[in-house]
């Protein structure tokens, strides 16, 4: 009996220790409690921040223009707690004033709108409220400053200075921020407090200006150098889309975050005045020349890049002429607006000759191109003959030489001239031989045309008579050459 009573009580002693372990198991579970408030993040404006205000209106300037100034901010509860509270949150300024106009708040978020007369100059206690189901409260403090700025920035060393003149071919520019092109320049200032400025230059546009309608692309103005020079701006004038020929008026917008603006972008009497002036002579291109007509086109352009049309005068149709060799065809053109039609002087030696086409534009620039023109050549071989027009003794000492004198005449009977007519050499019988050196030289005889010239021959004593062979050469209009048994 003793050892089966050992044996019992370990057996009860085992099944106790379960009971008591399950009973520690419950109390655990029962004991979590919630006692951890929200976490509040990203509150907007952040702690410390400086908001500026224009003094007049709701107009705030913080991280972007806001009106009226916008409050929010983020909130959560821990993981595994009670969750938050939509209906314990609350945006108070100043301790107890509370914002009442507010977005529904979520179980993440709450944003809330301040009016000016929230936002009165000074600093300023910025508290959000949050809690959680289980009753744990959460108060964010940050502080803010409302700052007034009412002054307006200006501007000064604007250049180029009023009143100047402008010609377009300072205008021109192949890139948009080309530090060489023609720009505006101007140095900003804006009085302290400042929220900062957006400057903006606008070109004959209505007074005030509209809306982006006339002003200098964007794009084409710049911080020069931005590092160094922060407040100094530049924009170049040829991306301006309504810059023109003549009086062109100059209007700077500066205007800060809170809409301050410079008094003169809203008086006329303040604009600048630029005269821009075409200088830029038209372009004559496409110049040729035939047998039958001389033609070119021409155009009044542009500066290169200019975003304006109207910054040439146009082509004056009136003044367009073709010269041929200095001497201006008067009849049989043709002239447009782009371009001229010539016909082709005849009778022009197959030589360079120069061909010219000149227009100006109605601001009086002048456009020239120039070539040189060669007609083309028709070969065909002189048609020259051979007539004696007198023997003679030309005096008694020739007739005591045997000197005789033959007067002789080139005839050319084609209508083309002969170029370059030369008596060669002659070839004669009985003993005669020509005794003027050779070569003779009788120059173009024209067509339709003839020259002379005296020749001498000795004829020796015992001559009777006698037959001569004279030989020549001459080259037509084209320069090629012919010789003739004449």
């Amino acid at each position: 009996m003793h050892k089966h009573g050992k044996y019992r009580m370990r057996y009860l002693f085992m099944f106790s220790l379960v009971v008591v372990l399950g009973l520690a198991l419950g109390s655990l579970a029962l004991a979590v409690v919630d006692t951890t408030g929200p976490v509040v993040t990203n509150v907007v404006p952040a702690d410390g921040s400086t908001i500026y205000a224009n003094g007049s209106s709701t107009i705030y300037y913080q991280n972007g223009n806001t009106t009226p100034m916008v409050i929010k901010a983020d909130y959560s509860d821990e993981v595994g707690g009670s969750g938050v509270d939509v209906n314990s949150v609350m945006v108070h300024l100043d301790g107890g004033n509370m914002l009442m106009n507010c977005l529904a708040a979520t179980t993440t978020h709450v944003e809330c709108t301040a009016t000016a007369a929230d936002l009165f100059p000074g600093t300023h206690p910025l508290d959000i409220y949050v809690a959680d189901l289980a009753g744990n409260l959460t108060t964010n403090r940050t502080w803010v400053t409302v700052t007034v700025d009412n002054a307006a920035p200006t501007y000064s060393n604007l250049t180029p200075v009023d009143g100047s003149t402008i010609l377009t071919s300072q205008l021109n520019s192949l890139s948009t921020n080309d530090m060489s092109a023609l720009r505006i320049d101007y140095d900003l200032t804006d009085p302290a407090p400042s929220s900062g400025w957006t400057p903006m230059s606008h070109i004959n546009d209505s007074v005030p200006p509209g809306i982006m309608g006339a002003m200098i692309m964007n794009t084409s103005c710049v911080k020069t150098p931005t590092a160094t020079d922060p407040t100094h701006y530049s924009c170049q004038m040829n991306r301006a889309a309504k810059l023109h020929l003549g009086d062109n008026t100059l209007s700077i917008l500066l205007k800060d975050k809170v809409g301050n603006t410079s008094s003169d972008y809203t008086n006329a009497a303040t604009l600048k005045h630029y005269t821009v002036v075409d200088n830029v002579a038209p372009a004559v291109s496409g110049l040729t020349a035939n047998a039958t007509t001389i033609s070119a086109n021409y155009s009044d352009p542009n500066p290169t890049g200019a975003n304006s049309a109207n910054l040439n005068s146009g082509i004056n149709a009136g003044t367009a002429m073709v010269k041929v060799d200095g001497t201006t065809i008067i009849t049989g053109c043709t002239v447009t607006a782009t371009g001229i039609s010539c016909p082709t002087p005849s009778g022009l030696s197959v030589s360079p000759h120069s061909v010219e086409v000149t227009v100006a534009d109605t601001a009086g620039n002048t456009g020239t191109s120039i070539i040189s023109y060669t007609p083309p050549c028709t070969p065909g071989k002189p048609s020259l003959s051979l007539s004696r027009q007198g023997t003679s003794w030309g005096s008694y000492a020739d007739y005591l030489a045997r000197e005789l004198s033959v007067q002789l005449g080139v005839n050319n009977t084609g209508a083309d001239a002969a170029n370059s007519v030369t008596i060669t050499g002659s070839t004669s019988t009985n003993g005669v031989t020509l005794s003027t050196p050779t070569p003779i030289n009788l120059g173009t005889v024209a067509g339709s045309a003839s020259a002379t010239t005296t020749v001498k021959y000795h004829v020796p004593n015992t001559t009777g008579s006698f037959k001569t062979s004279i030989n020549a050469s001459a080259s037509d209009t084209c320069g090629t050459s012919y010789t003739y048994p004449v």
